[in-house]
């Protein structure tokens, strides 16, 4: 009976410290950053904005990434393309992707790790030949 007590001593320790823990988590601010293949919600693991990541190491492989407007739940619909806002596999180094404020998640692989970049310029001079391109 007594071992017993224990027992139930220590699972109520390991139950409390997870919920220390999860709060903590769960009070964190969204992140400026992602490390390397994933997915990242927009708002909760990072903040909209231009991200930058240098691209698949190896030319065979590519870089794969993914907007999404939903992240799928257990019985939503089934096709991996329904929830896909804009996608793109590409060889090309470095990668820039805007993730929208509208976007639910961002995933990527084989891109590396990516980095927010500062926001353009408000002049409107950002195009074609600048690090943000004329797609920003």
């Amino acid at each position: 009976m007594h071992r017993r007590g224990r027992t139930l001593a220590g699972a109520g320790a390991v139950a409390a410290t997870a919920t220390v823990l999860g709060s903590a988590l769960a009070g964190a601010d969204p992140g400026m950053s992602m490390p390397g293949d994933g997915l990242y919600r927009v708002g909760i693991d990072i903040v909209p904005g231009i991200y930058q990541a240098p691209g698949a190491p190896d030319a065979a492989t590519g870089c794969f990434w993914q907007r999404l407007w939903h992240v799928a739940d257990p019985g939503d619909e089934t096709d991996p393309n329904h929830y896909v806002v804009a996608s793109d596999f590409t060889r090309t180094t470095p990668v820039r992707v805007l993730v929208k404020p509208s976007d639910a998640a961002f995933r990527s692989s084989g891109c590396g790790d990516w980095t927010l970049m500062p926001a353009p310029p408000a002049s409107g001079s950002s195009g074609p030949g600048t690090p943000y391109g004329s797609e920003f």
